[in-house]
């Protein structure tokens, strides 16, 4: 019998995407499930049933739920799933932010949450992947409260949130359930954001036309209907500003184009024929899926034109270092210094604001003053000073 046991158990480990049963990933296999025993047990109690995805996806909204209703505290439990689900390095790594969005309206619904207590099931996490999720979940749950309570209710309540990043990421959720509420018509959805003031109106766009892009293809329990375009450059041509690079920013992330974006010269093929602040914004979309690596995103980015070289840092997953070493994100807005001269302020602006996000505002005290250079330091500094502002094209 030892061999067919044996055979079935190499099955099991082999069907989970990217992770080993006893909790491998980047550090290779660990004792048992590694330090994280809970979650791990979620994830991998669906590996038999990783294929289709269809039916491993079921499987994990319904074990994750589970376990975020077992632990009955999602604010803590949220970020530890985070840092299993990293481990991985699987299909579950790469798609946790929008499967949440499923275990968060499921858990906001069977909780009765509600817009006055929503603060304490917010997770307390930067992390924009499986915790931002849930978050956004729990926020389309509500959509109904939200309309109720009117766009000034609404911001006060996001406003409410501990961190810069929770406060973007309950906005950005707003954005969400607006667009459920008028069954991701962008119109009526954007126009509701746009009540909610120039402070918070852009960022809960974003959540508009994220939802618009995930509905497009009918994931999430959105619905389909026959106007809907699945061209970015009709939709996203009929706003102006900000609100342009909102629409591009999550475009071909949801819907990634037939060709590899891989290098400078990729980029701006996507977005030939495009001028002004739509090819800007196209260019920040395809900055976006040229890499999860935020190193390897700063790199194609300094051989773009100087003129698109700030529009592409904007689509640098920044947060992909916030629990890095200090070195790490230093490192990242000192790859600024390869960028043309005349885009280095801007590229020092941008990653000034967003490091600042996503260090709770630590890291303009604390590291722009020591960058190589006074231009670097002051265009840091400015950034760093800005990062309550609307964020526009970030995760």
């Amino acid at each position: 019998m030892r061999r067919p046991l044996l055979a079935v158990a190499a099955v099991v480990a082999l069907a989970l995407p990217g992770a080993a049963a006893g909790g491998g990933g980047i550090g290779g296999p660990q004792f048992g499930y590694g330090p994280h025993v809970q979650e791990a047990r979620a994830v991998t109690a669906c590996a038999v049933q990783a294929s289709p995805v269809s039916r491993y996806r079921a499987c994990l909204e319904k074990s994750l739920l589970q376990l975020v209703e077992r632990t009955n505290d999602p604010a803590d439990e949220l970020p530890k799933i985070d840092t299993y689900v990293h481990t991985t390095n699987g299909w579950l790594a790469n798609n946790c932010h929008i499967l949440m969005h499923t275990v968060g309206r499921r858990y906001a619904a069977a909780e009765h949450v509600t817009l006055e207590n929503l603060l304490d099931y917010l997770p307390k996490t930067n992390d924009p992947g499986c915790s931002a999720g849930f978050a956004h979940g729990m926020l389309i749950t509500l959509g109904p409260q939200i309309q109720k309570l009117g766009p000034k209710g609404a911001a006060a309540e996001c406003a409410k949130a501990t961190t810069r990043y929770e406060r973007y990421s309950c906005v950005h959720g707003l954005g969400h359930a607006y667009a459920r509420i008028y069954l991701d018509f962008p119109l009526p959805s954007v126009a509701s954001c746009k009540l909610l003031g120039r402070a918070d109106a852009v960022d809960c766009a974003q959540g508009v036309f994220h939802d618009y892009w995930i509905a497009v293809d009918g994931l999430d329990n959105t619905k389909q209907h026959s106007d809907m375009t699945t061209s970015p450059r009709a939709l996203c041509g009929r706003y102006r500003g900000d609100f342009a690079r909102a629409c591009w920013y999550r475009a071909f992330l949801e819907r990634p184009p037939k060709k590899p974006v891989d290098t400078a010269a990729a980029m701006l093929a996507l977005c030939r024929g495009l001028r002004g602040v739509q090819e800007r914004a196209c260019i920040t979309g395809a900055s976006v899926i040229r890499s999860s690596d935020p190193f390897e995103q700063m790199a194609t980015c300094a051989r773009v034109p100087a003129a698109l070289a700030v529009a592409c840092a904007r689509g640098v997953r920044v947060p992909g270092v916030a629990l890095s070493p200090r070195s790490s994100r230093v490192g990242l807005i000192s790859d600024c210094a390869a960028f043309a001269r005349a885009a280095q302020f801007g590229c020092y602006w941008w990653l000034g604001k967003s490091l600042n996000v996503v260090t709770n505002g630590r890291f303009g005290r604390r590291n722009c003053p020591h960058l190589g250079t006074p231009a670097a330091r002051k265009a840091c500094a400015a950034g760093a000073a800005a990062y309550e502002g609307p964020l526009v094209t970030f995760s």
